[in-house]
């Protein structure tokens, strides 16, 4: 585990970053101050100023990887000098080449200018989504609800923008010798921490409120309404009087800032949730999530499980929902309002020695059992995806019904 964490909630308008740090060894969270601005130089200059302590993890809320659609392209494009990985086809970018420009006319994208802004309009998405089969949108991207990673304006939510900056900073420092890795291209996440490094990952917000405000763990997302006070004057309060904070007697730093603005909000709370992971001692991972080759991960993808609908923070106390009628234990009624698209029971996967566990319905159950990687020892002759499904519905019927 990281002995200590840098938070990132990115934008396009350097003003607008916000960064906060988790002290693990002293169980503390604080606002990084910044005499400047905050860019990527920055905040490595920062993770460095804890390596004495130990291991690092920077995470910030902008997309590291790209769609497998996207990169069967790169791949087809790029001949004979294929590139490994997504960090491989990353820094041979050029930072001010015509890649990073902004296209408004459908008919013109390609994979060498994928980003967009969506025209106004019925379909005005759709005429850049169906340009790749899945949509212009990772897996999990598809799962979370999340927009395609290189739109950049015209609709709500999109996180183009943020991540084109991000990424313009990133290729120059991976042209020469670094004392950061990104994960999940570069190993996997303890051989790295296990280095004394700092590792760079990606983070989603909408995971990390869950992680850090939930009694019980594992979960589903949590749907926090962040743009409205009276949602993150609640989620504050939730947060202070969460039972890992008071057993693990976490300072929490002053929260008057979440309350204020949006950017300090996703910045802490993302903090607080690896924090809670940190000292329970649990995964920050999940290996059903991670591509290490195109789409990456994201960090808290493990605690929190992105399949099922998620659940709306209520801001009044929910007493009428019971261990009977929903997946959440007792103590989180205060947090989940009713959700009308789940089963309310958890599905733990039949197969024997595997710890997955589906929250609410058995969504995603087909790409987690269609891996050999994740059940190497069941059924080793079935190598197929789609074998190893039928194996599965004709072996566990019953944990269907």
């Amino acid at each position: 585990m990281c002995a200590s964490f840098v938070s990132a909630d990115w934008s396009k308008n350097p003003k607008k970053r916000s960064v906060y740090v988790a002290d693990i060894e002293n169980r503390s969270i604080w606002k990084a101050p910044t005499t400047g601005i905050w860019d990527l130089n920055a905040l490595l200059e920062l993770a460095n100023s804890f390596r004495q302590n130990g291991p690092v993890l920077i995470g910030v809320d902008v997309v590291l990887g790209v769609p497998k659609g996207y990169w069967d392209m790169v791949l087809e494009k790029s001949g004979r000098h294929q590139p490994k990985n997504f960090v491989h086809w990353l820094r041979n970018l050029d930072p001010d080449s015509d890649f990073f420009n902004t296209n408004d006319d459908p008919s013109k994208w390609h994979v060498d200018r994928p980003w967009f802004s969506v025209p106004r309009g019925k379909g005005g998405l759709k005429s850049f989504t169906d340009k790749a089969s899945d949509g212009i949108r990772r897996r999990i991207d598809q799962e979370t609800g999340a927009k395609p990673i290189f739109a950049v304006s015209g609709i709500p939510g999109v996180v183009g923008a943020g991540t084109r900056s991000f990424w313009k900073e990133l290729i120059p420092t991976l042209t020469r010798d670094r004392e950061f890795t990104i994960w999940p291209f570069e190993n996997n996440l303890s051989n790295l921490l296990r280095q004394d490094g700092i590792v760079l990952c990606e983070t989603y917000p909408g995971i990390a409120y869950a992680t850090a405000l939930v009694d019980k763990l594992p979960t589903c997302k949590l749907i926090v309404s962040k743009t409205k006070q009276e949602q993150r004057e609640k989620v504050c309060e939730l947060l202070e009087t969460a039972t890992w904070v008071k057993r693990n007697h976490i300072d929490l730093g002053a929260l008057d800032a979440l309350i204020k603005n949006e950017d300090d909000f996703d910045a802490h709370l993302t903090a607080a949730a690896v924090m809670r992971c940190a000292v329970e001692r649990r995964s920050l991972t999940s290996q059903d999530w991670i591509d290490v080759v195109a789409e990456g991960s994201m960090l808290l993808v493990g605690p929190v499980d992105p399949t099922p609908k998620g659940r709306k923070l209520t801001t009044r106390f929910q007493n009428k929902y019971s261990s009977r009628s929903s997946y959440m234990h007792d103590a989180d009624t205060r947090i989940y309002g009713p959700s009308t698209k789940s089963s309310g029971i958890n599905y733990d996967c039949p197969i024997r020695g595997c710890s997955k566990r589906f929250c609410g319905s058995r969504a995603g159950w087909d790409a987690h059992v269609a891996s050999f990687r994740m059940h190497p020892g069941w059924h080793p002759n079935i190598k197929n995806g789609e074998k190893r499904k039928n194996q599965f519905r004709k072996e566990f019927q019953e944990w269907f019904n």
